[in-house]
């Protein structure tokens, strides 16, 4: 399996930044790397409603900025590991192998995380990003 062989669940919610004067989400993958085969499954309509209202009711807010949006998407492969080198090009610049967004691709300890579905594949197109 490829990344582009894979769909992601994601819950987000927004918050707003009284500096930029602007809106950002803030993701938490639920699913990951799930098969394409699963595609009509996950992009329902009545399971994405019942996650998101799973996870608004539960959710364990602290920030005082949260906009009271949210919601529940499904990312393909080739988004979910998309890269600043993939976005921009190769610049020799550091950074370029870190996620162009952050939906979580990395960590399992974020709320509501359940599966991943190819832990082999994560390690391999995580390795190096994020790397402390």
């Amino acid at each position: 399996m490829t990344k582009d062989g894979t769909i992601h669940l994601v819950y987000w919610r927004e918050y707003f930044d009284d500096e930029d004067a602007d809106w950002f989400p803030i993701h938490h993958t639920i699913f990951r790397n799930v098969p394409l085969s699963q595609l009509n499954r996950l992009n329902s309509k009545e399971l994405k409603e019942k996650v998101k209202t799973f996870c608004d009711k539960h959710y364990n807010e602290t920030a005082s900025n949260f906009t009271g949006t949210s919601g529940v998407d499904m990312i393909h492969g080739s988004e979910y590991y998309r890269t600043y080198a993939d976005e921009f090009g190769q610049s020799g610049m550091l950074g370029e192998k870190d996620f162009y967004t952050d939906y979580g691709q990395k960590y399992n300890g974020r709320q509501f995380f359940k599966k991943d579905y190819n832990k082999e594949l994560t390690k391999t197109l995580t390795k190096g990003h994020y790397d402390n």
